[in-house]
């Protein structure tokens, strides 16, 4: 037999869960054969040893004893009176300075457009009068056109767009180029 069997069969005798023909040859087998003696022997006292430790731990203990009290530790407690009391008094003060300080800004007026009368120039009376000439020259009529006043007529304004995003989304002629 080999040296883990004859431990569980030791442990089983020593429990007292080996019927009578089984201890029977375990102990004739142990005679024969004295070098497995001590592993048998050994397994039987730690067997014995863990049962009365199992009986010593588990048996009821003594209602003259009590009990160790359990020390419990609590968290200290974090006095936020004082802090938070400041923190209100600068917000009220942050908010008492931006009300007083809208109140007292200095007024920024609008630019009002200032209109100036001005005497025509000779020059302009000069051109008037090539103006109002008839010339067939290329560059006299180019200087008549040039201080022509003309009407440029503006775009029409775009129609407002459905919503917000329509901004921002591609138009067709820059999708075609993907």
């Amino acid at each position: 037999m080999e040296r883990e069997t004859i431990e569980r069969l030791a442990m089983d005798r020593t429990l007292g869960e080996l019927d009578a023909d089984t201890t029977a040859l375990l102990d004739a087998y142990l005679a024969e054969h004295p070098e497995m003696r001590p592993w048998a022997e050994g397994m039987s006292r730690t067997c014995e040893r863990t049962r009365e430790a199992i009986a010593r731990k588990t048996q009821t203990s003594s209602t003259d004893t009590q009990p160790h009290k359990a020390r419990v530790y609590r968290l200290r407690r974090i006095p936020w009176g004082a802090p938070a009391r400041w923190a209100a008094v600068i917000l009220i003060s942050l908010g008492i300075g931006a009300g007083v300080g809208r109140q007292f800004r200095p007024g920024v007026s609008a630019p009002r457009p200032v209109l100036v009368q001005a005497q025509p120039t000779p020059a302009r009376a000069g051109w008037e009068r090539i103006a109002g000439a008839s010339g067939d020259g290329f560059w006299e009529t180019k200087a008549v056109a040039m201080l022509q006043p003309k009407v440029y007529e503006l775009p029409r304004p775009r129609a407002a767009h459905a919503g917000f995003w329509d901004r921002y989304r591609q138009s067709r002629k820059e999708r075609s180029y993907e």
